[in-house]
């Protein structure tokens, strides 16, 4: 259900682009990008943290004995706040339209709390260190009319894999985002050189998660860019 939605909210845009096309004022400078032309970038990224939900350890009742169950500690789970690297390849169908492919390194450390604990233990966090890759697709659309400075949106999804415990552990997820951002170009033609900036939100399910429910992940991102 979530890919019909997305499917659809992705054709929906770009029909709603393509039919404001021309009165918005697309890049179409002499110096913009041609149809064909190929754009990569790298840089570092940053994500926000995530709550991944709470738990209770319950006792398992024993019939025979006829007692009841009762909860021995609660857990909460959650992944700081984390820097990582990216890389982004970009082909331009037309001069205003893009498709990407990318993929993103991070370490973020995910901690464990017990609390509340039956014996009145005092509260334990325990952390360690987690290796998420996520893997990336984007439709990407450009506007404006200046050839050095680009205003930009991007739309898409990606599969997100979180590798813990050396290795042993291993747990995947799709993500779903939306940016907005600007590249600032250097020089005209081919062969040009810029930095991107973005912004945005990222919607994640699965992998490290007691609840599996949908979190929306605040994102930002700087590469350098070259374009030929």
């Amino acid at each position: 259900m979530i890919h019909r939605y997305v499917t659809c909210g992705l054709l929906a845009l770009m029909l709603l682009l393509g039919a404001t096309d021309a009165a918005a004022q697309v890049w179409v400078g002499r110096s913009g990008p041609r149809a064909g032309a190929v754009e990569i970038s790298g840089g570092g990224t940053w994500s926000a943290g995530q709550d991944l939900g709470e738990r209770a350890a319950t006792l398992t009742p024993n019939p025979g004995a006829g007692s009841s169950s009762f909860d021995l500690f609660q857990t909460e789970q959650r992944l700081k706040p984390v820097f990582g690297g990216q890389a982004i390849v970009g082909y331009y169908i037309t001069r205003a339209f893009a498709i990407e492919g990318g993929i993103q390194y991070s370490r973020p450390t995910l901690s464990v709390t017990l609390s509340d604990d039956f014996e009145e233990a005092p509260s334990l966090t325990a952390t360690t260190a987690i290796t998420q890759y996520l893997f990336t697709g984007s439709v990407v659309y450009h506007f404006g009319t200046s050839p050095s400075a680009v205003p930009f949106i991007a739309v898409g999804a990606g599969h997100l894999r979180d590798v813990h415990n050396g290795n042993e552990l291993l747990e995947t997820g799709i993500e779903y985002h939306g940016n907005v951002g600007v590249k600032w170009w250097t020089g005209s033609g081919r062969g040009r050189i810029g930095v991107r900036a973005e912004g945005g939100l990222s919607m994640r399910t699965g992998v490290f998660d007691f609840d599996d429910e949908r979190r929306v992940v605040p994102t930002v991102a700087v590469s350098l860019a070259y374009l030929f």
